[in-house]
Formats: C-alpha cells, sequence, structure tokens
C-alpha cells in the first residue's frame, strides 16, 4: 500500500483520505469530487489567468492516445519509469491520464496533478487507481522524497520542485518537443514555420533519448483532432483549420526524452 498522501496547500500537513473528504490535522478540508480526485490549486493561484487545457483539448488528446497515434512515446516513457522499480509515481501535468496510466501498468501507484479540472475529471474517471489532484507542478502538493518516478510531458518543468518530491536515486523522465516535432502541421499552419528551440536551463541529465515516429492520418477525424490538441489550433484561421483537415495525411513526431536523476 502507498505510503504517500497530499499535502494541505494552506499549511502542508498531509491530507488523509475519507469517503467524502481530505483532510489535514489542523482542520482543512477538501471535498472529494464524485470521481475521486481533490481540488488542492489555492484560491486566487490563477485568477484571471488560463485554468489549463480546456475541454476540446482535453478530449481531442485523449482521442488521438486512443487511436495509438502516440503509442511510441507513451510506451518509452513507460519503460524508462518501470526501469527504476518505483512503487510510487507522479505525473506533474497528467492531462487526461494516459501516460500516467501505462506508467504504472506494472503496478507502481500513479499520482498525477494538473490545473485543468476538466482534464484530472477525464483522467480520474477512466483511471480510479491512480489518485488525481488539481493542482500546480510549481507548488507540488506533496512532501519532499516522495516518489520514486515522476513524469513530466510537454509541461512546465520547476526542476526544483521535480526534483523536490523525487527520493535520493529516483528518476524524473522529461519529455520536450523535437526541432523537428510535427512540421508538417506547422507548415500549413504559419506561412514561415520555426523549428522548436529548447533553451530552458536544465539540471544535468543521466540519458537522453530521442523519439522519431510517423503518425497516420488516414482518417480526417483524426486530423482535427490533432490540430485542436495543440496550441496550434488557437494560431489557425477557419482557412487554415480547413487546410489542415483537408491535407494533413501523415505528421512526423519528434519528441526527446530526458531522464534526471536526485
Amino acid at each position: 500500500m502507498s505510503m504517500v498522501s497530499f499535502r494541505c496547500p494552506h499549511c502542508g500537513q498531509s491530507l488523509a483520505a475519507g469517503e467524502r473528504t481530505f483532510s489535514c490535522p489542523s482542520g482543512h478540508q477538501f471535498d472529494r469530487a464524485r470521481e475521486g480526485y481533490v481540488h488542492l490549486l489555492p484560491s486566487g493561484r490563477l485568477a484571471g489567468g488560463p485554468s489549463g487545457d480546456d475541454d476540446t483539448m482535453v478530449r481531442a488528446r485523449r482521442a488521438v492516445f486512443d487511436a495509438g497515434c502516440y503509442d511510441p512515446i507513451i510506451d518509452a516513457v513507460a519503460t524508462a519509469v518501470q526501469a527504476t522499480g518505483a512503487d510510487d509515481v507522479l505525473d506533474a501535468g497528467c492531462g487526461e491520464g494516459t501516460y500516467l496510466a501505462r506508467a504504472c501498468a506494472g503496478g507502481a501507484h500513479g499520482w498525477g496533478i494538473d490545473i485543468s479540472k476538466v482534464a484530472v475529471r477525464l483522467a480520474a474517471r477512466r483511471y480510479p487507481q491512480c489518485s488525481f489532484a488539481v493542482a500546480s507542478s510549481y507548488r507540488l502538493p506533496f512532501d519532499d522524497a516522495s516518489f520514486g518516478a515522476v513524469i513530466d510531458v510537454f509541461s512546465p518543468r520547476p526542476f526544483d520542485e521535480l526534483l523536490r518530491v523525487l527520493r535520493p536515486g529516483g528518476a524524473a523522465v522529461v519529455v520536450t518537443p523535437g526541432a523537428d516535432h510535427l512540421a508538417q502541421l506547422k507548415a500549413l499552419v504559419y506561412d514561415t514555420p520555426r523549428p522548436h528551440v529548447d533553451d530552458e536551463p536544465t539540471p544535468p541529465a543521466v540519458d537522453v533519448v530521442e523519439v522519431r515516429f510517423s503518425v497516420d492520418l488516414a482518417e480526417p477525424t483524426l486530423r482535427r483532432q490533432l490540430l485542436e490538441m495543440t496550441p496550434y489550433w488557437w494560431s489557425a484561421d477557419d482557412a487554415r483549420r480547413a487546410r489542415v483537415e483537408a491535407a494533413l495525411t501523415s505528421v512526423d513526431a519528434h519528441m526527446v526524452m530526458t531522464t534526471y536523476r536526485r
């Protein structure tokens, strides 16, 4: 049984999970949603700002994942996590839960957080064996050294926090876009597409793997869903969206999977 617990966002003490609420020794209580997740994002944390991926983006991403389009990278992350032997795994930016569930298929307990309430709700409905919370990766609701492995896929990377919750010797498996990621899609959305450049400072890595694969988009519905699951959807007007749906029969995925150790 996992010994990890969520931490109260107000006082930092461990939260005990009840049938309907999560509570800490100081008396702070948080309702358990019908789907089982808990909302731990402090009030006002993102007031006036974005609240993560919306329903359309989250459901489009799940449809693309369910179609097997991203299996090579989902399986690569799962293999890397399972190789650590971790019994507790955190996905910091879990979205609709596919990466976490696949990584924990070997028996580890999965913990997922995301600032998107719609994403967490969808994850909790499908994967009740995992524990989910609406929370920020910049203020992870967990004690130090709680996890044997942390996953971060296309999400913010506050490395101080990611490494803080890792146990000594634990691994953070981080996935970022490669320079050529979705190049054909970008060429249809932008007049002068630019390759992705990742210049964010990072700690020393122990392993870097480039994952490349082709996504078959013969099914027209998948073309729109692939666009909807990316930020490029907001950059495309109706004419460019129609161009993607008509012309994008395949696209190349290029991702970089980097492992960091505490």
